[in-house]
């Protein structure tokens, strides 16, 4: 008789939602690129860490039979390699394989790493027969790209230089108009200057009394004042120089018109 087999009970769950993520800056992906040196390993992996000790910049790794040297130069947000090589030490090879990130020109990057390269092989150089032929090469593809850098760094340096010796050329013409401009304006100020003296003097003298007049008013004061004339209340009240006065009080006494009484 066949037994009904009871069946599990159904663990019912609420489903959960999906915790909400904040999205992330993106880092943009670094390109990847490297090359190898034929060369065969003659001592122990021992004395290639031991001599590479010595580049505090670099972390060592022993893999097997080869070794990793990693030299981070900088990295991400998320404290990961962004900027980095790194060289293996291989029983037959030394490859080294690096980052270019965006940003950065490929063709300095390259130097930058050959100048690295070449250095931890002067510090491992008794540890490993190394085929000088691909050497050359490699120096040699780096020393092409040297000049294209320095030619293309020059060429754009020389263009950016055009470009602000023009603007320096515009500038001083610009000066120059306006130093011209500016010593027109001086000499006309100066003569709008001269003619308005010139021609306050003339309303100055228009305004002021004609010496008949004066002479008029002089005997009209003294007959006020008991023949008397006190020359720098007088010219207050005309609004003349006192020397003008004197002037012709003197002349009206030579003329007979008035008579001088010590």
């Amino acid at each position: 008789m066949a037994e009904k087999k009871e069946e599990a009970p159904v663990d019912k769950k609420e489903p959960k939602l999906a915790e909400k993520k904040e999205p992330k800056d993106e880092v943009p992906t670094p390109q990847v690129a490297g090359f190898r040196l034929p060369a065969r390993r003659v001592r122990d992996l021992s004395e290639i860490t031991s001599a590479l000790s010595l580049l505090s910049s670099v972390q060592l790794a022993v893999e097997g039979d080869y070794v990793a040297a990693l030299n981070v130069e900088s990295r991400d947000i998320r404290k990961n390699p962004y900027l980095f090589s790194t060289v293996y030490f291989r029983p037959s090879e030394i490859e080294i394989v690096y980052t270019i990130v965006p940003g950065i020109n490929k063709k300095k990057r390259n130097i930058e790493v050959l100048k690295h390269f070449l250095n931890i092989l002067t510090l491992i150089g008794q540890t490993y027969e190394i085929d000088h032929k691909q050497l050359y090469q490699i120096i040699r593809n780096s020393l092409t790209e040297i000049t294209e850098f320095a030619t293309s760094t020059y060429d754009e340096i020389y263009a950016k230089y055009d470009v602000l010796n023009g603007e320096a050329l515009s500038l001083q013409r610009k000066i120059e108009s306006l130093n011209a401009s500016l010593a027109k304006i001086t000499k006309e100020t100066v003569e709008l200057k001269a003619r308005n003296d010139e021609l306050e003097l003339r309303l100055k003298e228009l305004e002021s009394p004609s010496d008949d007049t004066l002479k008029v008013k002089i005997q009209e004061w003294l007959e006020l004042h008991n023949n008397e004339i006190n020359i720098t209340e007088f010219a207050k009240v005309y609004n003349v120089l006192e020397s003008r006065v004197e002037h012709l009080l003197n002349a009206m006494v030579t003329q007979g018109h008035l008579e001088y009484i010590g």
